[in-house]
C-alpha cells in the first residue's frame, strides 16, 4: 500500500509544470531601440509610463536595462508582479514603458542619447 501511495505521489510531482514550462514565449516580436528624447517620446522623456525616472548616468553606464513594449503585449503581465522579459541574444530587460498604440508586437530597448547603435530585427521574447 505504501509503495502505491509513493508511486502516485511521484507521478503527481512529475506531472506538475516546472518553472521553465510556466514561461510564456512570444516569437516574432520586432525589437528596436529608443532614446529618452522628446523627438522619440512624449513631452516628459525622462519619465516612463510606470512613473520611473530615467537616470541618464546609470543608463550610460548600462546599469539599467529597461524597455518599452507595445500595448497589445500588456495582457501578458499580471498586475503587481515584476515585468521582465528575456530577449534572445540580448539579455533580460525590465518593462517600464509602453509604446504608442500604433505599434503591435514590438519591444523598444531604452538606450542613452549618445549611443548611436540601431537595432531593427525580429527576436524571440520570453516572459519571465
Amino acid at each position: 500500500m505504501k509503495k502505491i501511495a509513493l508511486i502516485i505521489l511521484i507521478a503527481i510531482v512529475v506531472s506538475l509544470p516546472s518553472q521553465a514550462q510556466k514561461k510564456r514565449t512570444i516569437t516574432h516580436c520586432r525589437v528596436t531601440v529608443y532614446q529618452p528624447m522628446k523627438s522619440q517620446t512624449d513631452d516628459s522623456p525622462l519619465i516612463t509610463a510606470d512613473g520611473s525616472r530615467i537616470d541618464l548616468g546609470k543608463l550610460k553606464r548600462k546599469e539599467i536595462r529597461w524597455c518599452a513594449i507595445s500595448r497589445d503585449l500588456l495582457w501578458l503581465f499580471p498586475k503587481g508582479k515584476p515585468k521582465r522579459i528575456l530577449i534572445d541574444g540580448m539579455g533580460v530587460y525590465e518593462v517600464r514603458d509602453t509604446m504608442n498604440e500604433r505599434f503591435d508586437h514590438c519591444v523598444d530597448i531604452l538606450i542613452h542619447p549618445s549611443d548611436k547603435r540601431r537595432i531593427n530585427e525580429r527576436k524571440k521574447i520570453t516572459i519571465l
